[in-house]
């Protein structure tokens, strides 16, 4: 069977280069820890401003989650219609 000259190249490219890559000398790799700062916590003053807000609304209190369902279902829906999508 011929080989087109492009097939003939990548042959002799991984005949001649994959031993050598082999062999190559593989010294480790030196690394730099970098020490991160925390956070600074928050502080009494902070607090006490989110407290009088909270208190200035009163809407807060009435907060309901459980949109985490509507979410995930509705994120399940859009793999299945991509799933199937692929499939046709």
């Amino acid at each position: 069977m011929l080989l087109r000259p492009a097939s003939l190249a990548i042959a002799s490219a991984l005949a001649l280069g994959a031993p050598s890559v082999a062999l190559a000398d593989t010294a480790p790799v030196a690394t730099h820890v970098v020490k991160a700062e925390a956070p600074a916590p928050a502080t009494q003053q902070a607090s006490n401003d989110y407290a009088q807000r909270e208190a200035q609304d009163k809407q807060v209190a009435n907060y309901e989650g459980g949109n985490t369902v509507v979410i995930a279902m509705s994120g399940g829906a859009l793999v299945v219609l991509l799933l199937i999508l692929l499939l046709l």
